[in-house]
């Protein structure tokens, strides 16, 4: 016969997951992982830059008031639950716009701060920037991301758009094991959603600039 606090215990595991809901992720131990992946999207522009510094400004964490808000036409949805122990989401973000905008060549210049009332300056709300694990015997972890971003000069809105994307550990562009832990999984996930997220809003930045010379 199975003792009164053996019970107990086995029903609050099991009452702690019920309640967890289908994210798990909240069972993750602190550091037991790796540093934030480094995820290059490896977009080059084929265009002459924009004949303008561009100001990358840091990341506003909007992530609270987009909880459960569906992404990226997905099931999976804004969460509060990341790897972060560290560092946070505007910084990691902001990191990656810079090094993703000066590798790419679309800008003569990328910087932090802005030295001239002509330059762009690129602002990015963070709706989502999260990961979600579902299931109870085989989990599914996926990284979620979505940004709004806009570009403005001179007063004039250059664009004006969200980007979302969605990469689960079944998905060809997750780049982790899938024999890792809970806490690795978000990381790598959270990281190539991050990176395809990017590469898509490079290509379309990159096929608008064009249409911007007009407010240089």
């Amino acid at each position: 016969m199975m003792k009164p606090r053996l019970v107990w215990a086995t029903f609050s595991v099991a009452l702690f997951i019920v309640v967890c809901g289908c994210n798990r992720s909240a069972l993750r131990i602190p550091g037991a992982s790796s540093p934030f992946p480094k995820t290059p999207t490896g977009f080059s522009t084929k265009s002459t830059p924009y004949p303008h510094v561009l100001v990358v400004a840091t990341p506003i964490d909007q992530r609270s008031q987009h909880y459960d808000e569906h992404v990226a036409g997905t099931k999976w949805t804004g969460c509060s639950t990341d790897p972060f122990w560290a560092t946070n989401a505007p910084q990691v973000i902001r990191e990656r716009l810079l090094k993703e905008l000066e590798t790419s060549g679309m800008f003569v210049k990328v910087v932090t701060i802005s030295t001239s009332p002509d330059d762009v300056l690129m602002k990015t709300d963070i709706n989502a920037f999260c990961a979600q694990t579902a299931g109870f015997l085989v989990a599914r972890v996926a990284g979620i991301t979505s940004l709004h971003i806009t570009f403005e000069q001179n007063g004039n809105v250059l664009t004006d758009q969200k980007f979302e994307m969605v990469v689960t550990d079944a998905d060809k562009e997750y780049t982790g094991s899938q024999v890792t832990t809970i806490e690795q999984a978000m990381r790598t996930t959270m990281a190539d959603s991050l990176r395809e997220l990017l590469k898509l809003m490079l290509k379309k930045i990159d096929a608008e600039v064009a249409a911007w010379k007009g407010h240089g």
